[in-house]
Parts: C-alpha cells; structure tokens; sequence
C-alpha cells in the first residue's frame, strides 16, 4: 500500500526546491568573493528550512515567513551581480544585509517558541509570540522592499525563479572571472582605491 502523504511534508519539501538553487549560489558567492553576511544568511536559511520539520504549532505563519525568503535571497544575489564595485556593496546596503540576518535570527527564535512546549507558558507568552511574528514579517517586507529596489529582481513563479537562477549563476561565473583575471601573477590585487 503506497505511503500516504503528509501535506505539511509536502509543503515543506516543495520549498526545499525552491531555496536551494538560491542557497547554491549564495553559497558560490560566499566562497568566490566573501561578501560580508552571506555565510551567515545561507546557514540561517537551511537552519529555518530544516527546523519547520519540527513546528506543532502555528505552521502556516511559519511556513509562509520562511516561504517568503527566496525572492529576498535572489535579490541580494542579484544586487551583488550588477553591483557597480562588482561584487561589492556600499556600506549602507550592507547594513540592510545585516538587518535582514537580525531578521532570519528572528524568524529563527519564533520557529523555535512554535515547537512543543508547557500549555500554560504559551499562553502566558501569546502577546510576545505575536509581536515576535509583526518584527518577523515586518523585517521580511523592508527588506524586500530594499534589495527589490536596488536589484530590480522580481521573482513570479517558480519557472521564473529557476530561469532566473541560472542566469544569476551564468553572471557569477562571469564575474569570478573577470575579478580572477584582475589579480597579478604575485597574486595581489591590481588596484585598491580608497
């Protein structure tokens, strides 16, 4: 008899596949140019995707808080890409990264509060669980806000999304090499401008 399926299981295996062309190329760019947040930003995602698998409780506020961070991800990417210091960002977009990351930390603490606990806590703690969930989505909307804004990355459906990735992926490839083709043969950087 075939194994009947968990729709929880299914919603949450189905956002694996959606984040993890973006998780790669997070983790490309992580490992090509180093950008300031982005280890963080990707190890907190697979942390989040990994840990809706053990929410009881409030599992469509989960899952759509989680769901709602692959637009933001391909955006960040593709700011990156078509930054104007190839590969790196000003300092005031950097500290929207690390605004985003406090937010994923965030999301983070309110997926751990969903998991099974005393009765009597929860309610007492139903006001702080809800405000957590308001920082948590409010986070989320600036930060698309601002990486859709400096990126011009919109993302629609999933086959736009994977379209989308593999062209950010043609782009990073691209901008590896020319920053590789930048380096001398001591392995120094040409020109540092400050």
């Amino acid at each position: 008899m075939p194994r009947r399926t968990n729709p929880w299981e299914d919603q949450i295996q189905n956002l694996k596949v959606t984040l993890t062309p973006a998780l790669t190329l997070l983790d490309e760019l992580d490992e090509s140019l180093a950008p300031p947040f982005i280890a963080a930003i990707g190890k907190i995602t697979r942390a989040l995707v990994d840990g809706l698998e053990a929410v009881k409780r409030n599992k469509d506020e989960c899952f759509q808080l989680v769901g709602s961070i692959h637009g933001i991800l391909y955006a960040i990417i593709n700011a990156h890409l078509k930054s104007d210091t190839m590969g790196s960002l000003p300092p005031a977009t950097l500290e929207q990264l690390g605004e985003f990351t406090k937010t994923l930390h965030k999301i983070f603490r309110f997926l751990e509060a969903q998991l099974e606990g005393n009765r009597i806590k929860r309610f007492l703690r139903q006001n702080e669980t809800n405000g957590m969930l308001k920082e948590c989505r409010a986070g989320l909307d600036q930060a698309m806000e601002v990486f859709k804004l400096q990126s011009g990355y919109t993302v629609s459906d999933m086959s736009e999304a994977k379209k989308m990735s593999e062209l950010m992926h043609e782009e990073l490839l691209e901008l590896i090499s020319i920053l590789s083709d930048g380096i001398n043969s001591d392995g120094s950087s040409l020109v540092w401008i400050f």
